[in-house]
């Protein structure tokens, strides 16, 4: 028979053990989605294909580069809403261009077609022909003629979507490092929001010498730039 201390003790074991709170099984809620930003949406005039139709390889000099004039085309950009924006342009023909310096830009002589700073811009490839270099070209949105909302906009351009910086040449693209452009009210260099954008997309081409190719047989150019959209 237990003594009262006895007692006690199982009293407080069964108290203990009977307290307890009963053990269940959890289940996790969690709160998804995704806020995404409005709908822009790139447009080209002419299908965005500039074409330079047919060259008397007669016309082209043996030791200098040829170079054609600029076309324009209509470009746009129409968002659902406003949005920051910035373009890249995207080399479909790595290293067919010639006339380049060791970093994939433009060298004394061909910055001079364009009015450049050698060794500052880039230009894209026009393909090969075998093994040799047809041509090249730049590829800039025309300066004066940007508008956005109908607001006349300055350019600006960077290496990293943080620092801005105003651009008067346009050019799209640059080999040794990223460009992204876009535009701000004038005078200022914060990027803005706009629905509309529209400008002239201005590309100006350039064929090698005419000593670098074979000119027995035609030579098809064949230039490929994809402009893509950067929300900001």
């Amino acid at each position: 028979m237990l003594n009262n201390l006895q007692k006690t003790v199982c009293a407080l074991a069964v108290l203990a053990t009977t307290s307890l709170p009963a053990l269940a099984e959890s289940i996790d809620v969690r709160v998804i989605g995704t806020i995404t930003p409005p709908g822009c949406h790139p447009a080209l005039s002419g299908g965005g294909t500039v074409d330079y139709g047919s060259i008397n390889s007669k016309s082209l000099p043996a030791d200098t580069y040829t170079v054609l004039p600029e076309k324009q085309l209509d470009f746009t950009i129409t968002c659902d809403a406003p949005a920051k924006i910035a373009l890249k342009a995207i080399e479909g023909r790595p290293n067919t261009a010639p006339g380049l310096n060791a970093n994939g830009n433009l060298d004394v002589a061909t910055a001079r077609i364009f009015g450049l700073t050698a060794g500052s811009e880039g230009v894209n490839g026009l393909g090969l022909d075998g093994t040799a270099k047809i041509g090249g070209y730049g590829i800039r949105l025309a300066g004066g003629t940007i508008t956005a909302d109908g607001v006349s906009v300055d350019s600006l351009s960077s290496s990293d979507m943080v620092t801005w910086s105003k651009t008067t040449v346009g050019s799209l693209y640059v080999a040794n490092s990223p460009r992204y452009s876009t535009w701000a009210a004038t005078g200022t260099t914060t990027p803005i929001a706009f629905t509309t954008l529209a400008g002239k997309l201005g590309v100006q081409a350039y064929i090698n010498k005419a000593s670098e190719l074979n000119l027995t047989k035609p030579i098809v150019m064949d230039g490929l730039t994809t402009l893509e959209l950067v929300y900001l």
